[in-house]
């Protein structure tokens, strides 16, 4: 997967928000929990998650 237009990929895990930063490509997993951080389970891919910044 592609990142989003406009958006980085996630250097350090957290996504969504203001940072400007996607899940999608990133080591830590393409979800955005609603918290704001990557990751791979429900936890994070789950009722929520931002749509902007990653898979749901």
């Amino acid at each position: 997967p592609s990142a989003t237009p406009g958006l980085k990929i996630s250097p350090d895990a957290t996504c969504g928000g203001k940072t400007g930063y996607t899940c999608l490509g990133s080591k830590f997993g393409n979800c955005c929990s609603q918290y704001g951080w990557c990751g791979t389970t429900t936890a994070y891919c789950g009722a929520g998650c931002q749509t902007k910044s990653g898979t749901c």
